[in-house]
């Protein structure tokens, strides 16, 4: 068979706050020469990571390998604003099958929550995790209908939450800039990669993991034999595959025109001072979601930092360099002084760029691909929940055990198609002018 080109390979910048915080850990050998597994994962994030646990404790006879073309747990999946969510914003869905199509996307997220708490919990993960809400936030009057249709969604379906404004959303996020805000109990905040790192680290044994080992083609070589895989130092065969890479899902040739890429890029502060602190009123941690679209997402961490992102970009190249990432920044800074005016010029201590998967309608990718070829990913910005628990389900379901989850992920698994190159990026880059245009005063 024809082996088939990867297009663009993930190279990540150097400069994510959350990955600074880690110790140093020595990096895995990259794979070389001619050799075989019965099982390869694809891709070393939330999703891979957890797939490869997953076939361990199902097949403790099978070499399981899992390849990262960069370094593990360091890519997208470390490099998100650490929101671990459950319900999501929306103006309201009042026919029933509306309503109906919102409480099972509702669930699959509830599901990852659960499958993130209960790993953190059985494998004693420091990720600084907070289970307390997230708040959805409008600094525009008219923006603030959102937020009210979205607070009667989760009214209908009996979902704990309050409306903060005034002196209360002063107060709790220690900033006046917000005019009206909805807090969501099921929400949790944690350190992602810290979250990565600990699943790296907990890996089963039996999990052989190949750093710095890109996939550059790969072919099928029959029903009965499997995958060949080909990095730059190495061939690997295997039985089955499981393709983990989430946004460079198209580049591998997976589900080709029903998902496209965004980079993202944030910024994050050192400590702040204890008279900044003091300035700001010393809120408790806290974490905040625009109610507009391209507005932006801030973050006050549990060691006293404050998370910007408001920008999101197509970027063929889905990295950035160290000049890319200043033009950013001076963006960055400019919507922490929006929010908090009395922090000085000085205070960004990093500045870092990750990729994010979406399709047109929402819907995840989950399914077996061809033969012993099998893909999880396309998250729409939820990443987190959805990745830890589409790993373990997408190994299951490799592994022909059938769960309760799988037919609950299998009813938003089929992404719509999307228009050719170059019409795509045509049509998503327009879409992110208008979405910025009326965001522009939320970012």
């Amino acid at each position: 068979m024809t082996a088939k080109i990867i297009s663009a390979l993930p190279k990540n910048d150097e400069g994510c706050g959350w990955i600074k915080q880690l110790p140093p850990r020595r990096a895995q050998p990259a794979l070389s020469g001619k050799q075989h597994a019965d099982w390869v994962v694809l891709g070393a994030g939330f999703t891979g990571l957890a797939a490869a646990r997953q076939l361990a404790l199902l097949h403790p006879q099978a070499r399981i390998v899992v390849l990262e073309a960069e370094r593990a747990g360091e890519g997208s999946s470390a490099r998100n604003s650490g929101f671990l969510v459950d319900s999501t914003l929306n103006e309201g869905h009042y026919s029933a099958a509306g309503l109906e199509l919102y409480r099972r996307k509702y669930q699959i997220k509830c599901a990852g929550v659960l499958a993130v708490r209960r790993l953190v919990d059985d494998l004693g993960i420091n990720c600084d995790l907070e289970a307390k809400g997230k708040i959805h936030c409008t600094a525009v009057k008219s923006h603030e209908k959102k937020i009210l249709n979205f607070s009667k969604l989760l009214a209908e379906m009996d979902l704990n939450h309050n409306i903060l404004e005034g002196k209360e959303l002063r107060q709790r996020l220690g900033s006046s800039y917000y005019r009206l805000g909805l807090w969501t109990e099921g929400g949790v905040m944690l350190q992602p990669a810290k979250l990565a790192r600990g699943m790296l680290e907990k890996l089963p044994q039996q999990v052989e993991l190949f750093e710095n080992s890109p996939v550059v083609n790969w072919s099928k070589l029959s029903n009965s034999e499997g995958y060949q895989l080909s990095t730059p130092e190495g061939q690997l065969s295997c039985g089955k595959l499981i393709v983990a890479v989430n946004g460079f899902m198209t580049n591998c040739g997976v589900k080709p025109n029903r998902s496209f890429s965004l980079t993202l890029t944030a910024s994050m502060t050192r400590p702040l001072t204890d008279a900044e602190d003091d300035a700001i009123g010393r809120p408790e941690p806290w974490g905040v979601l625009s109610a507009q679209s391209m507005g932006a997402t801030v973050r006050l961490t549990k060691d006293r930092r404050i998370l910007m992102r408001n920008t999101a970009e197509i970027w063929p190249e889905q990295n950035m360099s160290a000049s890319d990432l200043e033009l950013r920044k001076a963006k960055h800074l400019n919507g922490i002084k929006r929010r908090f005016p009395q922090l000085g010029d000085d205070i960004i201590e990093s500045t870092w760029s990750g990729t994010i998967c979406l399709s047109g309608n929402n819907a995840n990718v989950f399914s077996e691909l061809e033969n012993g070829m099998f893909a999880a990913g396309c998250y729409n910005a939820s990443g987190i929940g959805l990745g830890v628990l589409f790993g373990t389900e997408i190994a299951n379901l490799a592994s022909e055990k059938m769960t309760d989850e799988i037919r609950m992920i299998q009813t938003n698994s089929d992404p719509m198609l999307l228009p050719p190159q170059p019409f795509l990026r045509w049509g998503v880059g327009l879409r992110l002018l208008r979405d910025r245009f009326f965001a522009r005063h939320e970012q």
